[in-house]
């Protein structure tokens, strides 16, 4: 009977982990892992008008709209189910492509931190090619932990996903299926709307030759494609986008993000070196969940 408990339970443990991992990717579980910067597009005319666009070329032109405008702060929600339960994690943040900055603040559930009275707070800080991360469960109060990327590129781990400027060049690698779909208002913006697919097979082949893993080829084939739908104001900046995204074993997870105040000053600075400590050898914050 014991030994039925003890199963039971880690069972439990298992798909609470796994749901946990999808919502707590965040802005990870939006791009898969295979976001990118990808080169100018010559199609996608960043000067001209909605009416002289097609639905496929607003897409495309919102990506190239977005490196034009260089900075913005966005919000993010991304909703998780699988194994009869669900999770939300919401946050928001800041970013400057140029610069490659990035300030996020996420809220994430009990189940992602471990913390029996509730969730948690963490905050990431991207700046100097390294990546800053404090709360729990990996930090204590005001401190930090510092991943250089380079170090979590050698473990497979893809931190570009945490950049919203660079989950944005995946909107270049649209299938031909884009449509207009009904207007909405965000944040009192009168967007445009367009839905379709991102295929992964064509937005791996923006990646640099190293970043084309056996491991990123494989998830591509696998999943296919991805549904989004993408907002956009009178510049044709994207205000919105939402995207359905498939996890193992059945686990769903739908994340929206909103981008607003495009070119706004944004700085990022890295953590007072006091309050930096070094990450335990084997233990990389954003890997675990990349690849469970």
């Amino acid at each position: 009977m014991h030994t039925t408990d003890s199963t039971t339970r880690t069972a439990r443990q298992g798909r609470r982990r796994r749901l946990a991992v999808l919502a707590g990717s965040g802005a990870a579980a939006l791009a898969l892992g295979l976001s990118a910067c990808g080169g100018e597009d010559e199609a996608a005319s960043t000067g001209a008008v909605s009416t002289q666009l097609s639905a496929y070329e607003v897409v495309q032109a919102s990506a190239e709209q977005s490196s034009t405008a260089g900075s913005a702060k966005f919000a993010f929600t991304v909703q998780a189910a699988g194994d009869g339960e669900s999770a939300t994690v919401t946050g928001e943040g800041a970013f400057d492509a140029a610069e490659q900055e990035v300030r996020l603040d996420v809220s994430l559930p009990a189940a992602a931190t471990g913390a029996a009275g509730g969730g948690g707070e963490v905050e990431v800080r991207l700046v100097d090619d390294t990546a800053y991360v404090s709360g729990a469960p990996l930090t204590g109060q005001g401190q930090w932990v510092r991943l250089p990327l380079d170090a979590a590129a050698a473990a497979g781990v893809d931190t570009s996903t945490l950049d919203p400027s660079q989950q944005l060049e995946q909107l270049k690698a649209v299938a031909d299926d884009v449509r207009e779909v009904p207007a909405t208002d965000v944040r009192g913006v009168e967007a445009r709307g367009y839905a379709g697919s991102i295929d992964l097979a064509k937005a791996l082949e923006q990646l640099p030759a190293e970043q084309r893993t056996e491991e990123a080829e494989q998830a591509a084939a696998e999943v296919g494609s991805v549904p989004f739908t993408l907002y956009v104001d009178e510049q044709n900046r994207p205000v919105r986008l939402v995207v359905d995204v498939a996890g193992p074993e059945g686990a769903t997870a739908t994340v929206s993000m909103d981008y607003y105040d495009w070119g706004s000053d944004v700085d990022v600075s890295a953590p007072d070196p006091a309050s930096v400590v070094e990450l335990p050898a084997g233990q990389l914050p954003v890997g675990e969940g990349a690849a469970a």
